[in-house]
Parts: structure tokens; sequence; C-alpha cells
């Protein structure tokens, strides 16, 4: 059987696209800290307007992040007007451990009673091994709990016991909870898929492959 060149063409860009289009099936979870039996049955916040969040550390080699979700708490007395924001930061502050450079930030996006989970998807953020995801609670009214869910511990990925507030006038402090007798470790799951460039090399070994299938039967 002899491959045309037109029928090559067609099959190099059929490659082309289904390696493109099936980068997702490549997504794996480099973070996840949400088995129920890792709960610690509470949530915790700082207060309102404060951005807090946690420092997380993953695992395998992906990293550009294509979902990320998160657990909340609002109390049955909200008003309605309880809002959320998502951040990520790049541990290069000032120390160069603190959050410093923005990678991503969500916008604000509502929030509604009871146990919640917050799903960012169809995101393309490329991050480090280690980064920091932080929240900000907004439109919280004076006898309104709000927080996000404790877990402990991560079962993919790592996070250390502390977790970063955001200071007046843009500093980062580390805190702890109940003195460190809880680990401040928040409820979350990380998927990423392989940089661009990793795909780009899969293009090009199917190309070679349907190249030289080419030569052979066209000599």
């Amino acid at each position: 059987m002899t491959i045309t060149k037109a029928q090559l063409s067609k099959s190099i860009a059929a490659l082309s696209a289904s390696l493109l289009l099936s980068t997702t099936a490549f997504a794996s979870v480099v973070y996840d800290n949400t088995d129920p039996a890792s709960s610690l049955n509470r949530s915790f916040s700082p207060g309102n307007n404060i951005e807090f969040g946690d420092q997380v550390f993953l695992s395998g080699s992906d990293r550009r992040i294509s979902d990320f979700t998160f657990d909340y708490f609002l109390s049955s007395n909200a008003s309605g007007n309880e809002t959320g924001e998502l951040f990520f930061y790049s541990n290069n502050g000032i120390t160069g451990s603190e959050p410093g450079t923005t990678l991503y930030r969500s916008g604000s996006f509502s929030l509604s009673t009871g146990f919640q989970k917050v799903a960012a998807q169809a995101l393309s953020v490329t991050v480090p091994n280690t980064f920091t995801w932080t929240v900000a609670f907004s439109g919280i009214d004076l006898g309104v709990q709000v927080g996000l869910l404790l877990s402990d511990p991560p079962t993919v990925g790592a996070s250390l016991d502390d977790f970063w507030v955001k200071n007046t006038g843009g500093t980062w402090s580390t805190f702890t909870i109940d003195n460190g007798a809880t680990p401040g470790n928040f409820s979350a799951r990380i998927t990423a898929v392989p940089e661009p460039s990793t795909v780009a090399l899969a293009i090009i070994g199917g190309l070679a492959l349907f190249a030289g299938r080419f030569r052979r039967k066209s000599a």
C-alpha cells in the first residue's frame, strides 16, 4: 500500500490536532487534601476582607494548573452579599519565602450557604513546585460565619502546618491555629497538565514516525 503526500498531510494534521486536544487526557492530580477521612470537621477564617491561604508542595512533574477546587463553609444567617476571591502566588517575596508574584486572580464570586465547593476550571496557569493559594472573603456581616475547611494530612503533595495572612500594607505573616495544635491546612485539590513544550515534543515524535513510514513505503 502506497501513502500519497496528500494522505500524509491529512495524517499529520489529524495527529497534530489530536495531540493538542488530548492534553487534558494527560492531566494528573498534583495536590489533594480533600479526602473525607482527613477532614478536621471545622472551618477557619481570620476575618472579613483578610486574604489568607496555604502554601502547598506539588507532587509529580506537571505544573500547568488546569483545575483547582477548594471547600468553604458559610452559615445560614448570611445576607446574600458575601463574596470570595481566589489568588495564586509564587513564594518569591521580599525574603524569598513569602507570597510575591501574582500568578492568578479569579475575580469576585458569590458565596452560598452551607458546605460548598468552588471549582476554577479550564485554567492554564503555570506554577512552581511550591506556591501559595489564598482566598479573601468579603461582605461578611457581624455574626455570620465563613471559613475554609480544614483537612490534614494531604493524600497527594504536602503542606506546612501554618498558613499565610496578608497584612495591612501588603506584607505577609505566617500564623498557626490553636498555637499549632491544629494543622493549618485547607481542603483543596489541584489538577495539572504537561507544559506545551512536552506536547510539542510528542507532536514532533509523531510527525517523525509518519514521515519515516512515508519514506519507507514510497521508496
